[in-house]
């Protein structure tokens, strides 16, 4: 029975650490083999009208900022509805936006604050355009974003289409080489499941959809950017990934000011799984197989972690697994100084590379607990930059 018990145990330790490495090294290294379209080349074809929305909660600090932005996007102006939907803000958002009318800015104002999901059900079914293009307060446009995102919507089997984010880090940021280190990684994996007509989700501050193929999201849904773009593809459209459509966006100074908004993301990547599990079907094909590596996988990634070394713990005793328990705890012990450093300034990429990817994961398994208790807002908070 004891030797059983330890068979079990060490399938338990190498399934769970096996996942993980298959998410975050061999699923990447597997898309490798994938190939990876290039990016279209200008169309002929007439621009189409496009509406431009922009979901905000007291954003006075850079809301003039982001409507210069937008006033200086190359576009058509008579083919361009520009919207600012304020969600119950009760700052300067909203005299703001007003100061702007003349130029074409339209400001919807809600008295009541319901969540950005609820925002964009009410307002994206009235607005104009045939396709919408969505953003985030802080995100700033290249000025040919638009027209490099809209010149895929030729092709009427493609339902979105996702932006490239540059993060750019402010001077004391302490997470910003480290997010922008990830943030290639992750684009990568972008770059290839786009082209094969698969992205998964979207990037919240610059992707656009077809407003035709739009349904309202249940009034609870946490990350729209997400799910809206996974609901085109359970219904067969492509989801595509656009390099050439730039926005950039700072990243925040303080990990610590990032965690707040990574434990959101995490309650709604559980609750999204609900929403979305229908793509893991295999009958999907690349669809499913990259949404079971890519994601589901990653954001159990928490309890593979902890089952790992709760196994490794008890098979110490061999001299094998004692030596796999030395490089886990050396690995942990890494991340644990990468936090203490980060609290004094200090940046060391050896310790801050495990620092952001168990914050990650923490942040996930916080989420998690969120999720199961029901206890995160749909209404977003705004992370300081």
């Amino acid at each position: 029975m004891f030797v059983i018990s330890l068979v079990i145990i060490k399938i338990l330790f190498w399934t769970s650490a096996g996942l993980v490495f298959y998410a975050y090294f061999i699923y990447p290294a597997i898309l490798c083999f994938f190939k990876r379209g290039d990016s279209l080349q200008n169309q002929i074809y007439e621009l189409p009208h496009v509406s431009l929305i922009v979901s905000v909660y007291n954003e006075e600090k850079v809301l003039p900022e982001k409507i210069r932005n937008i006033l200086s996007i190359d576009y058509p102006k008579d083919k361009l509805e520009v919207v600012i939907a304020s969600d119950g803000s009760n700052d300067n958002t909203n005299k703001i936006v007003s100061e702007y009318s003349k130029d074409g800015v339209k400001l919807i104002a809600f008295t009541e604050r319901s969540g950005k999901v609820n925002v964009l059900n009410k307002v994206i079914p009235e607005l104009k355009g045939d396709i919408v293009a969505l953003s985030d307060a802080n995100t700033f446009y290249k000025s040919n974003a638009i027209r490099k995102l809209v010149r895929n919507f030729y092709d009427p089997k493609v339902g979105c289409v996702c932006g490239e984010l540059v993060f750019q880090s402010p001077k004391d940021s302490e997470i910003g080489k480290l997010e922008g280190f990830y943030w290639r990684y992750e684009q990568f994996l972008k770059r290839v499941e786009g082209s094969n007509g698969s992205l998964l989700g979207a990037n919240g501050g610059i992707y656009a959809i077809r407003k035709s193929l739009f349904k309202p999201l249940p009034s609870n849904t946490i990350v729209e950017d997400f799910v809206l773009p996974m609901k085109m593809l359970e219904k067969g459209y492509a989801v595509i990934y656009e390099p050439g459509a730039i926005a950039y966006e700072e990243t925040s100074k303080k990990m610590i000011q990032e965690m707040e908004r990574r434990v959101r993301i995490g309650a709604g990547d559980f609750q999204a799984l609900l929403l979305t599990w229908r793509i893991l079907n295999p009958a999907h094909g690349f669809k499913a197989f990259a949404y079971l590596s890519h994601k589901v996988i990653r954001w159990f990634a928490p309890f593979l972690l902890i089952a790992a070394f709760v196994a490794n713990l008890i098979l110490a005793g061999n001299e094998y697994y004692h030596f796999i328990l030395l490089l886990q705890c050396l690995f942990y012990l890494a991340a644990l100084s990468g936090r203490i450093f980060s609290q004094f300034g200090i940046r060391f990429k050896l310790f801050g590379l495990p620092y952001y990817f168990i914050s990650m994961n923490i942040a996930l398994f916080l989420g998690f607990i969120r999720f199961c208790n029901n206890s995160q807002s749909v209404a977003w908070k705004r992370t300081e930059r």
